[in-house]
């Protein structure tokens, strides 16, 4: 149904989705309209923001279900990341508004890597 949607914005609504041959396998990017196969998964691509020409993963803008571990960028940390468990607490509603919460660890380190190019010295 969200295909059809996109294809009712777009003549290519191919590419805003991507699809993964198996479970160990990276998600590529469509280069037409899907097959559908059963034995394929598909998705449609997650959002990105710009920060500095970096395209990085959307931030998470609402809260997250209760015991959900979370990635956040922490530049007193050497990896820029650390991460934590969702409870709702003012931590947890701080770093949400911030706009600096991330389901994945590496969504986070593009995040930081991204905020850091602004100063990082060439």
């Amino acid at each position: 149904m969200r295909y059809a949607q996109d294809a009712l914005e777009t003549d290519k609504p191919w590419e805003r989705w991507e699809f993964k041959r198996n479970l160990k396998g990276e998600w590529l990017s469509l280069s037409g309209n899907p097959a559908w196969d059963n034995k394929w998964e598909y998705r449609r691509k997650p959002k990105t923001i710009n920060i500095n020409g970096f395209e990085v993963p959307e931030p998470m803008r609402e809260s997250p279900e209760i015991g959900t571990t979370y990635y956040y960028v922490d530049f007193s940390l050497k990896n820029h990341v650390d991460d934590f468990m969702w409870d709702g607490g003012d931590f947890d509603m701080a770093l949400l508004k911030s706009g600096a919460l991330h389901l994945t660890q590496e969504a986070a380190e593009i995040h930081a890597k991204a905020l850091l190019s602004f100063t990082e010295q060439k």
